[in-house]
């Protein structure tokens, strides 16, 4: 065994025993989870789902698929050919290494599904959370943004000791349906710029009463709010609900200017998705240099370290002291990339600036999946740097304890 393995191993086996603050979550309160009815396709929701239409699968098919309704065996068959396809993606592997951790199965097969299909029903009941979370991931509290997108439904969750509420008031705001959604869950109509800026308060002080420690929206392109633009551009999307406006548009700068304000007279961390998603020329972290300059005493976060944008994100983690580079989703998108970017973080980045792990999923037994796939990852990179000679054993093991536990405490004061 080579002295890089050596360290690895060490490395691992502390990081192993390590409490876990989870950066990032979209799970639904556990009782809601417990209604659905579940099946063994439930592995492969969420991210496998983009997998799944990458490799050329219809969505037609993809919806029927995840129809838990349909036959099990009619789904398998429409699924089995593409499962094939995307199995070598990490997406699926983390999908399998739960599966195997919580009901035995390294992967769905012919003679499995059903059975399969049965142990998932049966793990479903009373205590789901904690003893995936709690007693098989060591996690203290998931910060977990809990949305139903497809209801336009918002779960709140004051009393889960594991589920901490982040709130996400509005995605973006580029249209007449995001203006009403988003001051529709404040009881609000918008109908001038002042009643926009008063949605926008009111979302940040309603998250601060359900408990929430931060607001979450997506990275955009903003400039210096002007009332006037911004009430002439309001006027028109009032006017035509058919309207669309580009991400950097007078309303979006106002509303999120009055936000930002609001969340620092509460206390609470700005989460900022960057990167990867839809169109992801529009989220390059580096639209957001205005934004973490106009308001130096609002602490961001900025999950998935920007990508495929990651020296944008870890340059604005270096050179700025209110951003903060959170690794959720990142090693499932591929632990390759996560092994890079933690690396090079390490050189660069204070150590109290990385947030090391959030799952990022809505199906509770995944997130096992990602921790496993987390922890390897965290413990190459850390012995790489101790071989190197930059830091000693001890000190990766500190560094650890900080990227999976020390810094999202700090951050988000969870005391």
């Amino acid at each position: 065994m080579t002295r890089l393995e050596d360290a690895t191993k060490a490395i691992h086996a502390d990081i192993e025993k390590m409490t876990v603050i989870d950066a990032h979550e979209h799970l639904y309160p556990e009782s809601e989870c417990l209604k659905l009815d579940v099946d063994a396709f439930l592995f492969f929701r969420h991210y496998c789902r983009f997998d799944l239409a990458a490799a050329g699968m219809k969505p037609e098919k993809i919806a029927y698929v995840f129809d838990s309704g349909a036959p099990l065996m009619e789904r398998w068959r429409e699924f089995k050919p593409y499962y094939e396809m995307i199995s070598n993606s990490t997406y699926v592997r983390s999908a399998h290494i739960a599966m195997e951790r919580f009901y035995g199965e390294s992967a769905v097969t012919d003679g499995n599904i059903e059975s399969l299909t049965q142990k998932i029903k049966d793990f479903h009941k009373p205590g789901l959370y904690t003893r995936v979370l709690r007693d098989a991931c060591n996690i203290e509290t998931c910060l977990n943004q809990g949305q139903d997108r497809e209801n336009n439904k918002l779960f709140n969750y004051p009393n889960d000791p594991l589920l901490t509420p982040v709130s996400v008031p509005i995605w973006n705001l580029c249209c007449y349906g995001d203006i009403a959604g988003s001051a529709g869950h404040v009881g609000m109509e918008v109908k001038n710029v002042d009643d926009l800026m008063e949605t926008a308060r009111r979302h940040v002080r309603k998250a601060k009463e359900n408990g929430s420690v931060g607001v979450k929206f997506s990275v955009f392109p903003m400039s210096c709010p002007s009332l006037s633009d911004a009430e002439e551009t309001l006027a028109r999307v009032i006017k035509d609900k058919n309207h669309w406006l580009p991400p950097e548009n007078p309303v979006a700068d106002v509303y999120f200017d009055a936000l930002l304000r609001e969340a620092r007279e509460q206390d609470l961390v700005v989460c900022v998705h960057t990167g990867y998603w839809h169109d992801f020329r529009q989220l390059n972290p580096s639209h957001g240099i205005h934004m973490f300059d106009s308001y130096p005493d609002v602490k961001f976060d900025l999950y998935h370290v920007g990508y495929p944008y990651v020296r944008e994100a870890i340059m604005l983690g270096k050179s700025r002291g209110n951003v903060w580079l959170n690794m959720c989703w990142t090693y499932i998108i591929s632990p390759h990339f996560a092994l890079e970017a933690l690396t090079e973080m390490l050189e660069t980045v204070p150590g109290n600036k990385i947030i090391g792990f959030g799952g990022d999923y809505a199906v509770v037994e995944k997130i096992y999946g990602h921790l496993v796939l987390a922890r390897q990852v965290m413990a190459k990179a850390l012995a790489g740097k101790v071989c190197d000679g930059s830091i000693t054993l001890d000190r990766a093991v500190s560094l650890a304890h900080h990227m999976l536990y020390q810094n999202p405490q700090n951050l988000y004061r969870l005391v």
